[in-house]
């Protein structure tokens, strides 16, 4: 009388274990998390990656109140001149808190906040902390 359940080699049994959390772990369109931290399952997908698109309208932002400032430079208008330090300032504060989706974009984030001085700002603190969130976020810690 032959088996009702087919034997499996120790082979076939260690691949099926070894590739089934493989396996299982994509579920298609939104992988599910790779890394875990003790109990706490990590959260990363390519839709974190694109944002919601804060820090390009940022970034976007940023660089036209910079060519506003740029376009001042050395003309006798203090006034205008001066109101455009100002928009520039606050287009940083705006760039700089906003999240980084992507480790080119914190590296940006990091190189204008130290040429601008940053931490002087009147935002300067919380542009600090999104810093680090954004370096925690992107190496897949848990938040502090």
């Amino acid at each position: 009388m032959a088996d009702a359940h087919p034997k499996l080699s120790r082979r076939a049994l260690l691949g099926a274990v070894c590739a089934a959390p493989v396996l299982s772990r994509h579920s298609g369109l939104d992988p599910e998390p790779t890394l875990f931290a003790g109990e706490e399952k990590r959260r990363w997908t390519p839709d974190r990656a694109r944002g919601d698109g804060a820090w390009h309208r940022a970034l976007a932002c940023f660089r036209r109140a910079e060519a506003a400032l740029a376009a001042l430079e050395g003309t006798p208008d203090e006034e205008a001149f001066g109101d455009a330090a100002v928009a520039l300032n606050r287009a940083l504060e705006r760039l700089l808190l906003a999240p980084a989706p992507d480790a080119a974009s914190l590296a940006a984030k990091l190189g204008l906040a130290r040429r601008h001085l940053a931490w002087e700002l009147s935002a300067g603190e919380a542009a600090m902390a999104a810093l680090e969130r954004d370096a925690r976020s992107l190496a897949g810690l848990a938040d502090a």
